[in-house]
């Protein structure tokens, strides 16, 4: 059986703990996969970023074959990505913010400089029978997408990088959302 190096380990270590340790996941929700030659790295199914092992990541051949924990129930999500070339790493996680300001819409606008600047605009994906097709395709022009209702997707060179993502479009939804809520507070304020 093929062995994840100690450094990968320790990167997936790393970042499945900020996701959780930032509110980005429940304590099994979400997933992490690195892509090395033709083989994927990815966690396994119900694992708990917060807390991985060795033993928790399951190395996926290109033929669908792996070794190691049943893979994440998204390793076709994942390979697909992959597949259609751009990314190296993706990250999988269910910020609150980003969610919730989606349910309503095709696409988020970051309202904050960060996030035009990075983000530009975030496709938003109807959950249903063509969404592992669609989610892909969107991660081929932008760096980070959601899933209505669900998550959201990052890609990146490396799991840091899609991190970074996922975190910038969480700080731009609760912007968002903190915007509306004044917007909110000052329309019910009584004149003067």
């Amino acid at each position: 059986m093929n062995t994840i190096s100690p450094e990968l380990m320790g990167t997936f270590a790393e970042v499945g703990r900020d996701l959780y340790s930032l509110g980005l996941v429940s304590s099994h929700g979400g997933n992490l996969s690195v892509r090395v030659g033709h083989d994927m790295w990815i966690t396994g199914t119900g694992t708990m970023l917060g807390r991985l092992r060795e033993r928790h990541i399951a190395l996926v051949r290109p033929d669908g074959g792996h070794e190691g924990p049943p893979p994440s129930s998204d390793t076709m999500l994942h390979s697909t990505i992959y597949a259609l070339g751009g990314a190296q790493a993706v990250a999988h996680a269910h910020p609150h913010h980003a969610i919730a300001m989606t349910f309503e819409t095709e696409r988020f606008t970051p309202p904050d400089f960060e996030g035009q600047h990075f983000l530009q605009d975030v496709p938003v994906i109807a959950q249903g029978p063509n969404q592992v097709a669609q989610v892909a395709a969107a991660l081929q022009s932008r760096l980070v997408v959601v899933l209505q209702g669900h998550g959201a997707y990052a890609r990146g060179q490396t799991l840091w990088e899609a991190l970074h993502w996922i975190t910038a479009l969480e700080e731009s939804a609760h912007i968002a959302w903190l915007r509306s809520q004044l917007r909110a507070a000052s329309s019910d304020a009584p004149d003067p």
